[in-house]
């Protein structure tokens, strides 16, 4: 079952609101040296406080697991049967010392009993002493005592419940009624920036006779499962403890619906730390749990199948992964021309395109197979993954190596404002995968599918599309054999501002400029004008490229007439030099003679 709002709310906050009181704060004295930083944050979502006037109750009281104490009322009930007799009926209230005393029947030990027990005494001595009368003993009102709340909550202390209440109410207790809680983000602290995180798997509980438990609340929220989140005794002390995901954290991904770092408990088991994190379950055929541990500089890796899980005890900073029964298994799409289109299983690296269309019901009569094509999308990894202490996204993830240059854009390349754009425009728009579908389709080579891989099969309208600078655009009849050329004129002809023809593939989109191209089904064909441009803000978008072209021209012939003026000079200041070095000689010489 999902993980309840008002569960997952109630713990996080509890610690992270810490720090966010000054007045918690000065109570609070953490379990390490390391501070935690808090956010602010609500949902308007609020919880359920034991102390209001009217108790909402989960169910009828378990007589079998209600322990009696000290406040308790109960009702006793004497006569009745009859409209004319109604019964005669009393409260008492269970004392300090734990004893119940019921008018006329005696006193009975009731603290620390079952309600079961308390009432079978009860009712047999009642029945003693009133043998010809019905008779009956209930609890009426269930009775509030303290507990003792203390560690990572915002307004640590004496907090008042009911003998109904459990760990969790506690908890919820030490909140600010009037503020909105939300925890659902416990998972993923690493967002926040704290430094140690809630341990809502290791919450200790002491009763008055000393003996201790530890409260997994993570599991409660993750399965629903009462038996982790256990009813209070009188005058427990409860402690919300603190840990280092580094030191004291285990971590798990794989098939789970919660990946993330958790802390460990000293029974933690795979099995235990698997229900936390939403695993598929113990009784998933084939799925299977690999622990990781790194001890001594050592990587020793065990692994295991889930229903084995159990018996694979864990350490801090273990690693699980866990693999379902079928992980190669995903899903594919196919729309347009096929008698079922839809979402079907397939087997990642072996379903086949054929497989899937043989599953969509087959092609239709009306599908253009030359015009099919495949979809296959890869996005990078969010940065958030990189941090090993993050939450991961719980969508999945295709890392394609390409996907990391888009994050270098204009420092890679040359490209300027329109370039720039048109490359962004084009790297995010669903890539096709450049093999030949309508082969495949066919009865060719045939084409293995990966998951999210989506089939498109468009439908053979019989047409060829004309559009652009012709007499009458629109659709025109398609006829084996017949050219661009002999397509625009059954368009009505060239327009008066017709230039270049261009014949457009159905399936890969490419442009093929000429009239004599031979058109076939699907195609469309084009036809261009002068440069101008309809829009006012993508005309003054162009302009401005323009002018940056053109700058950068007159800034190159500028810089070549500089680099010519400057070897011209230096050509005339060596001539110069030269003759005069000539000069000089010669009137040395003529002295000499």
């Amino acid at each position: 079952m999902p993980l309840p709002v008002r569960g997952i709310a109630l713990s996080v906050l509890a610690a992270l609101c810490l720090c966010a009181s000054p007045d918690a704060a000065a109570q609070y004295v953490p379990p390490s040296s390391a501070s935690v930083r808090v956010p602010t944050f609500s949902t308007g979502i609020r919880p359920a406080t034991v102390g209001d006037d009217a108790l909402a109750l989960g169910g009828p009281v378990d007589p079998a697991e209600y322990l009696v104490g000290p406040g308790d009322v109960f009702v006793v009930s004497v006569g009745g049967g009859s409209v004319s007799s109604p019964p005669r009926q009393t409260e008492t209230t269970v004392t300090a010392d734990g004893l119940l005393i019921v008018a006329e029947a005696g006193t009975f030990r009731a603290a620390g009993r079952t309600l079961a027990a308390v009432r079978a005494e009860a009712r047999a001595a009642l029945a003693r002493r009133y043998t010809n009368l019905p008779t009956d003993v209930a609890l009426a009102v269930p009775r509030r005592f303290s507990v003792y709340v203390s560690g990572a909550v915002p307004q640590p202390g004496r907090q008042v419940v009911t003998a109904l209440g459990r760990v969790e109410d506690a908890i919820a207790e030490t909140t600010d009624r009037g503020s909105p809680l939300d925890l659902a983000d416990y998972a993923t602290p690493a967002r926040f920036e704290v430094e140690r995180r809630v341990a809502l798997r290791n919450v200790r509980v002491t009763d008055r006779d000393g003996s201790e438990s530890r409260v997994d609340l993570l599991r409660y929220y993750a399965t629903g499962d009462l038996a982790f989140n256990p009813l209070l005794t009188d005058g427990a002390a409860v402690f919300v403890p603190t840990f280092d995901p580094t030191r004291e954290g285990v971590s798990v991904d794989g098939d789970v619906d919660r990946p993330g770092t958790y802390d460990w408990r000293p029974d933690d088991t795979a099995a235990a730390l698997a229900a936390v994190a939403g695993g598929p379950g113990l009784d998933l055929s084939g799925a299977t749990i690999r622990r990781t541990r790194t001890t001594a500089g050592r990587v020793e890796s065990v692994e295991v199948s889930l229903s084995e899980a159990s018996t694979l005890p864990l350490a801090p900073r273990d690693q699980l992964f866990l693999r379902a029964a079928s992980p190669t298994a995903g899903q594919a799409s196919v729309v347009g021309e096929v008698a079922y289109p839809g979402t079907y299983p397939i087997e990642s690296g072996q379903t086949t395109l054929r497989q899937l269309v043989e599953a969509a019901g087959g092609l239709t009569t009306d599908a253009l197979i030359r015009g099919a094509y495949l979809e296959r999308t890869a996005r990078s990894e969010p940065q958030a993954a990189l941090d090993p202490l993050a939450y991961p996204s719980d969508q999945p993830i295709t890392i394609a190596t390409f996907d990391s240059t888009v994050t270098t854009l204009g420092r890679l390349s040359g490209l300027g404002l329109v370039g720039r754009r048109y490359y962004v425009q084009e790297y995010v728009s669903t890539p096709r995968l450049s093999v030949d579908v309508p082969g495949a389709l066919r009865g060719d080579a045939d084409l293995v599918l990966q998951p999210g891989d989506r089939l498109v099969v468009p439908r053979d309208l019989g047409t060829v599309r004309v559009f652009g600078q012709v007499s009458e655009p629109g659709y025109v009849p398609f006829t084996a054999g017949l050219t661009a050329a002999d397509y625009v004129e059954r368009a009505g002809g060239l327009g008066p501002a017709g230039t270049t023809f261009f014949t457009v593939d159905a399936r890969t989109g490419r442009f093929t400029a000429g009239p004599e191209v031979q058109v076939q089904a699907g195609d469309a064909v084009f036809v261009d004008r002068p440069p101008t441009s309809d829009s006012p803000q993508f005309e003054s978008l162009a302009l401005q490229q323009e002018n940056i072209r053109l700058q950068e021209e007159r800034s190159e012939r500028d810089a070549e007439r500089d680099r010519r003026q400057f070897l011209l000079q230096t050509i005339t200041t060596t001539i110069s030099t030269v003759g005069f070095l000539i000069s000089t000689y010669f009137l040395i010489r003529d002295n000499a003679n």
